[in-house]
C-alpha cells in the first residue's frame, strides 16, 4: 500500500511540492520528535508540533462547530510569524493551520511565503482555493491543503448549513490537484455520512480523482440524548 501510494504521488504532484514534504515534513519532523523526546527527560514539555487557529470566522455554518460565537478576529501576521520563530527555536518545522475558515486570513499565502522552511497542514473547505491561489500554493510549495467534504450533496449542504456546498468545495479540490499540490480530504464520521464516505467506493473515488490523502476523524458529541447513536456509530466503524 505505502509503495503505490509513494509511485502515484511522484507521478502526480509537482516535484518541488514533494520534496518540500519529505525535506521539511519528513526529515525535520523526525528530528524535532527526537528533540521533542529529550525534551521530556529533561522535564520540559513544549510540544513536537504546534497547530494554530489564525482566525474564528468563516463562510459555512457546519453543525456542532463554535466559530463565529464571539465577535470575529484574526491573529496577525507580525504576531503568527513570531510565534512560529520561537517555535523553530525549540527544533520545530511542521504547523497545523485552522480556523474558522483559514483562507479567510487575508495574510495567509503571506504567512507561508515568510517560513520555506517549514511545512503546513491548512484544515480547510477549500472554497477559496481559486486558481490563482492554488498556483500560488504550488509555486510555495510548502502547505498540503486537508479539505473537509461532509458527505454527498444532500448530506453536505445538511451539515454544513448552505447550498451547492460539494461543488464548490470540488472546485477547490480540483484547482489544488491541476497544480500538483499535495491535497488530502478529510471527513467528520458521524450517523448521516458513515454509509457514504467510509466505504472502498469512496475512497477509489478520490483516489482516481488523485487526491493523496484521507482523514478520518469522530465528531465528540455530549448530549445524553446521542450517547447511543454515537455508540452504535463508532461500533459500525471498527467492525
Amino acid at each position: 500500500m505505502l509503495p503505490a501510494l509513494a509511485l502515484r504521488t511522484l507521478r502526480s504532484a509537482d516535484k518541488r511540492c514533494v520534496a518540500k514534504f519529505v525535506w521539511n515534513f519528513g526529515v525535520k519532523g523526525l528530528l524535532s520528535v527526537e528533540r521533542f523526546k529529550r525534551r521530556l527527560e529533561r522535564g520540559e514539555t513544549f510540544p513536537p508540533f504546534l497547530y494554530l487557529s489564525i482566525i474564528n470566522s468563516c463562510n459555512l455554518r457546519c453543525q456542532g462547530c463554535w466559530v463565529d460565537v464571539e465577535e470575529k478576529d484574526a491573529i496577525d501576521l507580525a504576531t503568527l510569524n513570531r510565534t512560529i520563530e520561537d517555535a523553530q527555536a525549540h527544533g520545530n518545522s511542521f504547523f497545523g493551520i485552522l480556523g474558522g475558515e483559514p483562507f479567510m486570513h487575508p495574510q495567509l499565502l503571506d504567512l507561508l511565503a515568510a517560513h520555506p522552511d517549514c511545512y503546513f497542514q491548512i484544515f480547510t473547505n477549500g472554497q477559496f482555493i481559486t486558481e490563482k491561489v492554488a498556483k500560488r500554493l504550488r509555486e510555495l510549495g510548502n502547505a498540503t491543503p486537508l479539505i473537509s467534504i461532509e458527505g454527498r450533496e444532500i448530506v453536505s449542504d445538511e451539515r454544513r448549513g448552505k447550498k451547492d456546498v460539494l461543488n464548490k468545495t470540488l472546485r477547490g479540490l480540483d484547482n489544488c490537484l491541476r497544480e500538483g499540490i499535495l491535497t488530502g480530504v478529510a471527513t467528520s464520521v458521524c450517523q448521516t455520512n458513515i454509509d457514504e464516505l467510509l466505504t472502498e467506493e469512496w475512497l477509489q473515488h478520490l483516489i482516481t480523482r488523485g487526491v493523496h490523502y484521507a482523514w478520518y476523524h469522530t465528531r465528540v458529541c455530549s448530549a445524553l440524548s446521542s450517547r447511543k447513536s454515537l455508540r452504535n456509530a463508532l461500533s459500525r466503524i471498527v467492525a
